[in-house]
């Protein structure tokens, strides 16, 4: 038998900081400052110390509720939650005072104890992924997936509250609907860029599904481009992820939707002069503007949330554009396409709530709308599951009626065709029709009130 066979397991002490913990709550209870300070920073549960747990809620209740903190109220807060004695009583909380010798720093003791708390948060979420490695009973991308979705949480674990009172979020939509009668506008969400569809929606909300529907060849690509480059126009981040499509292909519409150059031009590389100068011009406009481009054909759920939550870590992430549903999987086996559906598109939505972004996931239609003699999608169209209206905040049908009109019929609309975009189903406001004009040549959309900025 070895030597140290009989020997117990070497027991590791957890990162903590204490006196940092001690030096938070002395200096909070001798300023207000420092409350300020420390109060959206530190969450009770990140103190190491039970007994500084206890004190240190006891304090974000009474900032809750406009009570004055200093040694005395804190002492009568703890009495009345009966833990008085179990946190020291009066005699500790004068010892925390006495030793808070520079309040002013306590937003640095509160940063260090923030960062022992995620450290023991790494800790523990590490046993757990290492536990079900060893096991074995899920799938690795599940685990990956899992693992990756548990440290995301930790990275961004600062900048998420425990909970709030309804009345912080009740002033906050408040001060939201006086800045937008001042500016005159309708959009509390990501602009569009199209003016009837945005005072519509109020643009795209975080933490929406979008489901962006039509038959092939009517315009999907092209109108989720226009969203996502005048989202980003906007000053919002963006990210592409395009299953048909390559990223070149992808650039090239974006450029000639943004330099006015025809996309036969640009394909066969005839540009003239003025040309250039335009191509130019729409790249200088994009030298600022935050669109990500990923064109892998067969990228599971995992993989795009993975990629979701890097972006959102390193550059924030304000929308997110599928091109398209039917084109993806779930990364792991299940029973049928059905239920592979339904789970793909409640993962996206997870998704959308997670990262508190708004996604636009493109879909085909079923050939029923073909057969209708006015050729306009319903909800029932929609392909593969039912799950896709259910799991939807907004579904958008597109329908172009010069699609149905045979090659030898007049162009009764040209040279630019309009496109009805239909708002099938919004959970949070009004459901309608909108018109924008369709222009062929350069693979966009505009609104319909010609403005020098349209075209």
């Amino acid at each position: 038998m070895a030597e140290n066979d009989n020997q117990s397991p070497v027991k590791i002490e957890l990162p903590s900081d204490v006196e940092a913990e001690k030096a938070v709550l002395g200096s909070m209870m001798k300023s207000s400052d420092a409350v300020s300070d420390v109060i959206d920073l530190v969450k009770p549960e990140d103190f190491y110390v039970k007994e500084h747990q206890e004190i240190y809620a006891a304090m974000v209740d009474m900032y809750r509720h406009s009570v004055n903190i200093d040694i005395t109220t804190v002492h009568s807060e703890l009495k009345k939650r009966k833990t008085a004695e179990m946190t020291g009583g009066l005699s500790y909380l004068l010892r925390l005072t006495s030793d808070a010798i520079v309040p002013t720093n306590a937003r640095f003791y509160g940063q260090t104890v923030v960062s022992k708390a995620r450290l023991r948060a790494l800790i523990g979420q590490a046993d757990i992924i290492k536990s079900k490695a060893i096991e074995g009973k899920e799938p690795a991308d599940q685990i990956l997936d899992f693992a990756e979705q548990q440290i995301f949480e930790i990275a961004q674990s600062g900048q998420k509250k425990n909970y709030e009172d309804l009345n912080d979020v009740l002033i906050r939509n408040v001060e939201e609907l006086q800045k937008l009668q001042e500016e005159g506008g309708d959009i509390t969400g990501i602009t569009t860029g199209f003016r009837d569809l945005d005072k519509l929606l109020g643009g795209l909300q975080r933490t929406d599904l979008v489901i962006l529907a039509a038959r092939p060849g009517m315009g999907k690509t092209a109108f989720a481009l226009n969203v996502a480059r005048n989202a980003a126009a906007a000053g919002n981040s963006v990210m592409i992820f395009s299953m048909e499509m390559s990223s070149e292909q992808l650039g090239m519409r974006i450029l000639s939707m943004s330099s006015n150059v025809e996309m036969e031009t640009l394909k066969h590389g005839s540009l003239t002069p003025e040309d250039w100068m335009s191509v130019d011009a729409a790249l200088d406009e994009f030298e600022d503007v935050n669109i990500n481009i990923t064109d892998a054909t067969d990228m599971s759920i995992l993989e795009m949330k993975n990629k979701c939550r890097r972006l959102k870590s390193e550059k924030g992430l304000d929308l997110i554009v599928i091109d398209y549903l039917q084109l993806m999987s779930l990364g792991y086996g299940v029973d049928n396409r059905v239920n592979e559906v339904s789970a793909i598109t409640r993962n996206i939505k997870i998704l959308a709530k997670e990262l508190d972004c708004a996604v636009v996931l493109l879909s085909q239609l079923s050939r029923n709308s073909e057969k209708r003699p006015d050729h306009r999608p319903q909800l029932s169209d929609l392909r593969d599951s039912g799950s896709i209206e259910q799991d939807a905040d907004i579904v958008i049908f597109l329908k172009r009626d010069d699609y149905y009109t045979e090659d030898d019929e007049p162009a009764e609309i040209a040279p630019n065709n309009t496109c009805e975009v239909i708002i099938a189903k919004h959970r949070s406001g009004p459901t309608g029709t909108v018109n924008l004009a369709w222009v062929a040549k350069y693979t966009k959309f505009a609104n319909l009130e010609y403005r020098p900025d349209d075209f």
